[in-house]
């Protein structure tokens, strides 16, 4: 196995991070500069805290876990890996823009990974409904599970605090997430994506301090292909 991190962003994207750069421009231009000023300092701070060094990385073994979908259907961890590998799917919510176009990106791959044998799934914080709706709205062929409280994310090293400033301004709009994840916790994921091997190893790691970075979907298939292959 040939495990592979992904932590920086400075290269140029395919076709994902062009979607997710002119967002990312309309949202500069609409956003009131206060807010974004805001949002910028939680990002940094973020970064700044290591969390995403000391994240679940590839080379290490993956966290077990028990989740259940919006419609009640429990997704094991263990009896998947018994199957195949699990692409595991981290993001913010439906509330956030750039993580809806990045599900609707790994949806494209859906096929490919279905192909080599992987199981795949996304995790939020959000509640059975939101996380239902989140799967709906973006016409997902994969669950959306529901992992409240963040406790999943905790394990792997991906859930953060929120600031108060950063609540001061997101509270009552659309980063509410007292309202998508059903408690007031404030509590948030940073988004990633994992490949885990048959064995419980993480052969893939991809975690995206800035929100409005992603890797590109393609990135998984040569990581199951070699799993597949061995």
């Amino acid at each position: 196995m040939l495990p592979a991190n992904r932590a920086a962003r400075d290269e140029p994207k395919m076709l994902l991070q062009d979607e997710l750069d002119a967002l990312k421009a309309e949202r500069l231009a609409t956003t009131p500069p206060k807010v974004t000023l805001v949002r910028q300092r939680a990002m940094e701070a973020l970064a700044a805290s290591g969390l995403a060094e000391r994240a679940a990385h590839a080379g290490e073994q993956a966290p077990a876990f028990l989740l259940r979908d919006g419609y009640g259907g429990a997704f094991s961890s263990r009896e998947a890996l018994r199957r195949g590998p699990i692409v595991l799917v981290f993001y913010r919510g439906r509330w956030c823009p750039y993580c809806n176009i990045d599900l609707r990106a790994i949806e494209s791959v859906f096929h490919d990974i279905r192909s080599l044998g992987a199981s795949l799934v996304a995790v939020s914080q959000q509640t059975p409904d939101n996380s239902l709706e989140t799967q709906r709205r973006n016409g997902l062929s994969f669950a959306s599970l529901a992992d409240a409280g963040g406790e999943v994310a905790h394990a792997f090293g991906l859930r953060w605090k929120v600031s108060d400033e950063l609540r001061a301004v997101e509270e009552g709009g659309d980063m509410d997430l007292a309202a998508f994840n059903g408690d007031r916790s404030w509590t948030l994921t940073m988004p990633a994506r994992y490949v885990v091997a048959p064995d419980g190893t993480i052969a893939y790691a991809d975690i995206s301090v800035d929100y409005t970075r992603r890797g590109d979907p393609s990135e998984l298939i040569p990581v199951l292909a070699h799993l597949a292959a061995h």
